[in-house]
């Protein structure tokens, strides 16, 4: 939830800037090497290492970066919160989607959908979701058995062979 209101911030920042796409280049930058380089994320949550110590690295390897941007994470520095920065980042993203109308899916099923059967469950989520413009990526799960598994805004449409079959087998018993 902390990820959430920093997100809500530099979010409102960029918006009134119109910064928005900038802000998400320099998120995704900044997430690759958190993400990539264990060692940068561990010197930056490390509460050994003193707090201007870490906004001198931050400049240095992040000089390309807006300004305010970099201002941003000398915020997230001063909270010790370099930690959630992925979480941050993820949460910005889902901003600039509600603020866009769309609506990401995860379509999970067993192999590899046609164009077709995805423009079907695109088209069944759109009418359920209605006036969302409807994002949808097809996960291949092996392990499901049959039927496809939707996740849409952390909400799961379970239409797989083996939710029904587990289903009908609570119902027997």
């Amino acid at each position: 939830m902390v990820g959430n209101e920093y997100a809500k911030a530099i979010y409102e920042l960029a918006h009134e800037n119109n910064k928005t796409k900038v802000f998400s280049e320099c998120f995704m930058v900044v997430s690759e090497t958190a993400i990539k380089n264990n060692q940068f994320m561990e010197i930056m949550t490390s509460p050994v290492i003193n707090k201007q110590e870490k906004k001198d690295i931050i400049k240095k390897v992040y000089s390309s970066l807006d300004e305010e941007f970099i201002r941003f994470l000398y915020v997230i520095i001063d909270h010790n919160r370099f930690s959630i920065i992925k979480e941050i980042y993820d949460e910005y993203e889902n901003l600039i989607l509600i603020d866009k109308n769309i609506i990401k899916a995860q379509v999970f099923s067993a192999k590899e959908l046609n164009k077709n059967q995805m423009d079907e469950v695109i088209k069944a989520l759109e009418t359920r979701y209605k006036n969302k413009k409807i994002e949808a990526e097809n996960i291949i799960n092996p392990e499901l058995i049959g039927g496809i598994r939707v996740l849409v805004n952390n909400e799961s449409v379970d239409l797989s062979l083996k939710n029904s079959l587990s289903k009908l087998k609570e119902s027997i018993l």
